[in-house]
């Protein structure tokens, strides 16, 4: 018979993760936008084969400069903060109610 995960789990630890997975929801909140930094955005470019990064490639090679590739910037939807949040909040009701 399987055991039941959260059953494997203390009160104090389920309630920890409540709490830090709340903390980085409210985080996303507060956020709009990411961005990275140059290299970063190079190192991701380079794993994926950007066409951009090709093109920027060429041209440095006919210049001698780096700045080509503008930094990447990541758009944080409104709904993704509280979806996290709301599954902390969810995580601390769920178990401090528990008795062990």
């Amino acid at each position: 018979m399987k055991e039941n995960v959260m059953s494997k789990w203390s009160k104090e630890s389920c309630l920890i993760l409540g709490v830090v997975v709340l903390l980085i929801g409210l985080q996303y909140m507060v956020i709009d936008h990411l961005v990275l930094t140059k290299e970063t955005t190079l190192f991701l470019a380079k794993q994926t084969n950007h066409p951009q990064l090709v093109a920027a490639e060429s041209l440095e090679q006919l210049t001698g400069s780096v700045d080509h590739v503008p930094p990447l910037s990541i758009n944080v939807w409104q709904w993704f903060g509280r979806a996290i949040a709301l599954a902390g909040i969810v995580l601390m009701i769920r178990n401090s109610g528990k008795n062990e």
